[in-house]
């Protein structure tokens, strides 16, 4: 009878020579070549590790516990730290601790392996080992243990290459409510509610453009009998999926995608795909302009561009490629903001 599969089978064992520090992954799983080293690799580790785009601490031992925020925004907290990744700093040399005769180390090869890559952490001022999505869905109360890899750390390196006992891949468990799987699907189920809801509010607007209406309202209040086409549309298309419609309802005000920034920014998104398109379909053939300007109603100056070339096939077309606000409306202002337009989507004036 052939022997059973362990986990000792993806272990390799290494002679030591006198050497008074043991290698850590010795015995754990091959680093994955189709799985990267983090993005989020440092050379060196700053002195403050604060995110600069969200101000959030990165180190996981410093960093405030997610029950501490006010629970209406933590949804929002978690969506900024699963943006930013694990922290997983590369250090010149990590802290050696005793252990018996032997001392032992965190190793940054372990954040390459397939197992841990998307969720294990390196504390710097801990020298402990940390588990985002646990950290992402942690609560202060629990079982004696709970919170060894959300607050207090882990640093028992000798349990890491353990055979069978490795502390990492018992964290991780197999069934569905372990420490580490529960917390990771939550994790999943909050990136697809986010993705639900932008994709609601991209199709409404994409109709409203295709069809060329409006998308405010005058009164956009939850009490109006009308708050415009976006919202009145949106909330009909929501209302045929409940998960969406709950998703929606649940989610906090700057992550609902239905702000009047969001619609411009969805907007503009698909504004530049059409001026991509069409700037693809104008080749190297000369094209002539059409310019008209006037004042909208806010009383600023606008100019409005089309585009006149022929295409490929010998078809004469004309695509309407833009308005914009100009601060005057004279021939040199005009000039200016001609060229610049063609020259963000590289028509060279000589081809005019």
């Amino acid at each position: 009878m052939s022997k059973s599969t362990t986990i000792l089978n993806f272990f390799k064992r290494k002679n030591i020579n006198n050497s008074e520090v043991i290698a850590d992954d010795e015995r754990l799983p091959t680093p994955s070549v189709n799985v990267p080293v983090s993005e989020n690799l440092q050379t060196e580790v700053p002195n403050v590790t604060i995110d600069e785009s969200t101000g959030f601490v990165r180190d996981p031992g410093t960093r405030k516990q997610i029950w501490e925020y006010d629970a209406n925004e933590r949804d929002e907290i978690r969506r900024a730290y699963i943006k930013l990744g694990p922290y997983q700093p590369k250090l010149d040399e990590y802290k050696k601790t005793k252990f018996g005769r032997h001392s032992r180390k965190f190793k940054h090869s372990w954040f390459a392996i397939k197992e841990f890559s998307t969720w294990l952490e390196y504390s710097p001022s801990k020298d402990a080992a940390f588990c985002l999505p646990c950290f992402l869905f942690d609560k202060p109360t629990g079982n004696s243990g709970s919170h060894v890899f959300t607050k207090d750390g882990f640093r028992n390196w000798k349990k890491v290459n353990d055979g069978n006992n490795c502390s990492f891949l018992n964290h991780m468990g197999k069934e569905p409510n372990s420490f580490q799987r529960a917390p990771e699907q939550a994790m999943t189920d909050l990136i697809n509610q986010s993705q639900h809801i932008q994709k609601a509010s991209i199709d409404v607007v994409k109709v409203l453009a295709f069809q060329g209406l409006a998308f405010r309202g005058r009164d956009e209040s939850s009490d109006s009998i009308n708050r415009g086409n976006f919202l009145e549309i949106l909330d009909l298309v929501v209302s045929y999926n409940e998960y969406v419609a709950e998703a929606i309802e649940k989610a906090p005000k700057n992550a609902s995608y239905k702000s009047p920034k969001i619609q411009k920014e969805i907007l503009h998104v698909f504004s530049n795909k059409v001026k991509k398109a069409i700037r693809e379909e104008i080749g190297d053939a000369k094209f002539c302009l059409i310019v008209d300007e006037a004042r909208d109603e806010s009383m600023k100056e606008q100019m409005a561009i089309v585009i006149r070339f022929v295409d490929k096939d010998g078809f004469v077309r004309e695509r309407f490629f833009g308005v914009v606000h100009v601060p005057d409306t004279t021939a040199l202002t005009l000039k200016n903001e001609i060229y610049s337009i063609l020259s963000h989507h590289s028509l060279d004036i000589q081809d005019i």
